[in-house]
C-alpha cells in the first residue's frame, strides 16, 4: 500500500518495529486463538457482560467486512464512514477498510443525525454503517442531502423495518445490506454481488464462508428448511467464553462450539436466512408466537409516527395482551382509531393489539437501542392506571 499525505503505510510502520524482529517474536508467541480482546454488551438484559474474542475472530471478521466493501467499491480505494457513534462498532468493522483497502476514516464533528448526514455528503463517502436506534431518523432526513457518492449502507444490530429500508434504498443508495452480527458473534452474514436488491434488504443474507448457521429447535434439533427456528452458529468469529462468568457461557454455547444466539428466523432454499426477531421479544397470546416486528413493519412508515414498539402486557386474567406503544413525530397528532383502522386491515385478528398507547420517548439501553423490556413496563404501569 503507498504513502498517502501524512498516513504511513502499514509495511512501513511493520518495518520500523526494529526491523520487524519484535513482530516475529510475537508472531511466534500468539497463537490463532488466544483471547486478542474484550468486548463490553449489556445485550437485552441491561446487565454488561465481558466478551472475549481470539485473534482469529478479529483477522477472519475483518477479512470479512474488507471482502464487502471491495465488492461495492470495484476493489479501489474509497471512503469508509463511520456510524453516529464510534462505540457502536466493533475495532474491526471500523478499521479492516482503512488497513486492507486504504479507504479513509471519517469522523463527523458531533453525534446528532444532521451532522452526520453533512459529514457523509460532504465528505463524499462510499460506505457508512446504520444501526436501528438511527434509521427512521436518518431515513426522513437524508432527503436533504445528495448521497450520488454512497454505494454502500450496511444495516446491523436489531431488525429495521421494511418501509424504513425500502425508504433508505431510495434516500440513501440502492445498494442497503442488511447484514447479522452481534458482540459475541462478529459479522456472520452478508449478501453476494449477484442477489436482487430488494433480497439484500428482505433477508439477512447468507453465512460467509468461514461461518456454520443452522435453524434449531427447543431440544436443539435442527429444523427443515422454510421452518422457523433460534440461529445458531459456529465458526472462528464466534466468542471463546464471558470473562469470569463460566456458567453463563456453557448455557449459550455448546461443547461443539455452537452458540445459541436467541434470535429466531428462517432459512430459505437458497440459503438466505429470513431473521424473525429476538427469542426474548416474542409475545406468546393463547398458544401463538408473535414477533413485534409482524405488527410494527405495518405502523413505522405512517407519516405520523416515529416510533413504535409492539410489547407484551398481562390482562386482567394474566394472558399476554399485545400492547402498541407509540411516540409521534414532533407537531402532529394521531388517535388510537387511526393506528387501528390500520391495524384491522393488515393483521388478523390474533395479531391486532388490544392496546395503543403515546409517549414522549422510549428509554435506551448503554446501547442505544430502544430497550423493549422498559417499554413493556411502562406500557403495564399506565394501563394499571
Amino acid at each position: 500500500m503507498e504513502q498517502r499525505g501524512a498516513c504511513l503505510s502499514l509495511s512501513k510502520v511493520i518495518s520500523s518495529c526494529n526491523g520487524g524482529s519484535e513482530l516475529k517474536t510475537l508472531e511466534k508467541q500468539i497463537q490463532p486463538d488466544d483471547p486478542a480482546a474484550v468486548y463490553f454488551t449489556t445485550g437485552s438484559t441491561g446487565t454488561p457482560k465481558a466478551v472475549v474474542h481470539s485473534h482469529a475472530a478479529l483477522v477472519e471478521s475483518s477479512i470479512s467486512v474488507s471482502e464487502i466493501h471491495a465488492h461495492s467499491n470495484d476493489s479501489k480505494p474509497g471512503c469508509h464512514h463511520c456510524v453516529v457513534q464510534m462505540y457502536q462498532v466493533s475495532f474491526e468493522a471500523l478499521f479492516a477498510p482503512m488497513l486492507t483497502l486504504g479507504d479513509r476514516l471519517v469522523l463527523p464533528e458531533s453525534v446528532d443525525i444532521e451532522t452526520f448526514l453533512y459529514t457523509l455528503e460532504k465528505e463524499s463517502c462510499t460506505s457508512t454503517v446504520i444501526y436501528p436506534p438511527y434509521a427512521f431518523e436518518i431515513a426522513n432526513l437524508a432527503e436533504r442531502h445528495d448521497f450520488s457518492s454512497l454505494k454502500l449502507a450496511l444495516v446491523g444490530g436489531n431488525i429495521v423495518p421494511q418501509p424504513v429500508l425500502d425508504k433508505l434504498k431510495k434516500v440513501l443508495t440502492p445498494n442497503i445490506q442488511n447484514t447479522f452480527g452481534m458482540t459475541e458473534a462478529l459479522l456472520l452474514t452478508y449478501h453476494s454481488p449477484g442477489d436482487p436488491s430488494d433480497g439484500r434488504i428482505q433477508t439477512i443474507g447468507r453465512p460467509f464462508p468461514h461461518s456454520e448457521i443452522k435453524l434449531t429447535d427447543e431440544n436443539f434439533r435442527t429444523v427443515p428448511i422454510n421452518t422457523e427456528g433460534e440461529i445458531c452458529v459456529r465458526g472462528p468469529n464466534v466468542f471463546q467464553f464471558y470473562l469470569g462468568e463460566e456458567d453463563t457461557t456453557s448455557t449459550v454455547k455448546s461443547h461443539t462450539g455452537w452458540f445459541k444466539t436467541g434470535d429466531f428466523g428462517k432459512m430459505l432454499d437458497d440459503g438466505r436466512i429470513l431473521h424473525l426477531g429476538r427469542k426474548d421479544d416474542s409475545i406468546m397470546k393463547n398458544v401463538s408466537k408473535i414477533y413485534p416486528v409482524e405488527i410494527e413493519k405495518h405502523i413505522i412508515g405512517h407519516s405520523k409516527v416515529k416510533l413504535c414498539q409492539a410489547v407484551a402486557v398481562p390482562d386482567d386474567k394474566f394472558i399476554n395482551e399485545i400492547c402498541l406503544c407509540l411516540v409521534l413525530r414532533p407537531e402532529v397528532k394521531c388517535t388510537e382509531e387511526e393506528i387501528m383502522e390500520i391495524l384491522k386491515t393488515n393483521l388478523d385478528e390474533r395479531r391486532v393489539p388490544k392496546y395503543v398507547l403515546f409517549f414522549d420517548s422510549f428509554p435506551t439501553a448503554g446501547s442505544g437501542k430502544i430497550s423493549r423490556k422498559k417499554v413493556a413496563e411502562m406500557a403495564t404501569e399506565r394501563l394499571k392506571k
